[in-house]
């Protein structure tokens, strides 16, 4: 039977980034992923500092940085005041070496990363093999069962680590129970093309906020059109919501003096949910992003705290596999979920159910330095990290 170090299943940012930082040092890797190529639909696209600092450490900031849009400050405006102010990321230079957060598609990141840790002698991928079981092996650590073009076959590995999503088969073949519960409500992501927005709103920063007393929106400029994003409240059809009249009504309750749409170049509807797995690893077995944790896409930290846990696992593995002492990687695993329950999930939960005091919040804090500093360090995530690990 084939052996391996590690096997990564899932082959999305979270999966790459373990894979890479696990190949990087050394350590024999199979990352396999059930689909044919990577998954190139539109998800998330917002990269905080930590992030961007993990992505440093793999060397594939440098590429991405030069397709990426910049972000330096986030901008807040009410639909009564206006402009309310904008929050400087130079607030957290000397805290973080990426005092920005930067906007791209995760499907034009993966490609970097998959082409990175193809480029490692000790580093193998494999598409189209889907997991179809896991047993415990004493002996070495891990049985993995796989579907593939050629067949069925079997692996071993000294650890698994599943990054396999929200519907992760890794999590359930380990027998870890997740319970999501949906959040009411969807979300309407269209896609703008940039200067037919910027007429309406002029002076928006790349992450802009607007707020009234009914409605939010937030937007984000990508490099080559705006993310609006809309709440869809209950009642309301995916296809109502992605209809021009619709969507109209809503921008006009938060822009009134806005007489047509932007030109808008795509739409989507999507549900969020919320769940924290009861345990993110058993045995040989370890979860990291969404086969760990889901929240709701408010601040794009969802995918961000994923990948944070995929570093922190996989460096922490490196050191186990050198050692043989599996203390730290089982506290490193335990602190990561820690983040995702006490932090990750009552923050992303705030934002949606204060969101009318949030914005006042919002305004005291441009007149106060120290507190605009530490509300700009939560919110680029600085405290779910620890680099010391």
């Amino acid at each position: 039977m084939e052996k391996t170090e590690v096997i990564v299943a899932g082959a999305g940012p979270v999966g790459l980034v373990a894979a890479l930082t696990l190949a990087q040092a050394g350590v024999q890797v199979l990352l396999l992923e059930k689909r044919d190529q990577l998954n190139q639909a539109s998800k998330a696209s917002t990269f905080h500092p930590p992030t961007l600092a993990i992505l440093d450490r793999l060397g594939v900031f440098g590429i991405m940085e030069t397709q990426a849009q910049h972000v330096g400050s986030q901008q807040y405006r009410s639909t009564e005041r206006g402009v309310i102010g904008n929050l400087a990321y130079d607030e957290l230079k000397g805290l973080t070496s990426h005092p920005f957060r930067k906007h791209l598609e995760q499907s034009r990141l993966t490609p970097l990363l998959l082409e990175k840790l193809r480029g490692l002698p000790n580093a193998r991928v494999l598409f189209g093999a889907a997991l179809d079981d896991i047993e415990a092996n004493d002996e070495y650590g891990v049985t993995v069962s796989l579907s593939h073009a050629q067949g069925q076959g079997k692996l071993q590995a000294r650890y698994l680590i599943g990054t396999d999503g929200a519907h992760s088969r890794v999590r359930e073949a380990a027998g870890i129970a997740f319970d999501a519960t949906p959040y009411p409500g969807r979300v309407l992501r269209a896609r703008a093309e940039p200067d037919s927005l910027e007429r309406i709103l002029p002076g928006m920063q790349a992450i802009t906020y607007l707020v009234s007393e009914t409605h939010s929106a937030s937007f984000l400029r990508m490099p080559d059109c705006w993310r609006i994003i809309l709440r869809v409240p209950a009642g309301v059809s995916d296809e109502q919501a992605m209809e021009d009249a619709w969507i109209l009504d809503r921008m006009q309750a938060l822009v009134p003096t806005m007489g047509g749409l932007p030109d808008l170049v795509g739409r989507d509807v999507y549900g969020a949910s919320k769940a924290v797995a009861v345990e993110n690893h058993k045995g040989s077995v370890f979860l990291c992003g969404d086969a760990a944790h889901l929240t709701n896409t408010r601040g794009g930290m969802n995918m961000n705290c994923g990948i944070h846990d995929s570093d922190a696992v996989a460096r922490a593995m490196v050191t186990a596999l050198r050692d043989g002492d599996r203390t730290g990687l089982a506290l490193a695993a335990a602190r990561r979920l820690e983040v995702a329950r006490e932090i990750l999930l009552p923050r992303t939960d705030a934002m949606v159910t204060q969101e009318g005091s949030w914005m006042e919040r919002v305004s005291q804090l441009l007149g106060d330095a120290a507190h605009a500093r530490d509300y700009l360090y939560k919110s680029a995530m600085l405290d779910m990290v620890d680099f010391s690990a």
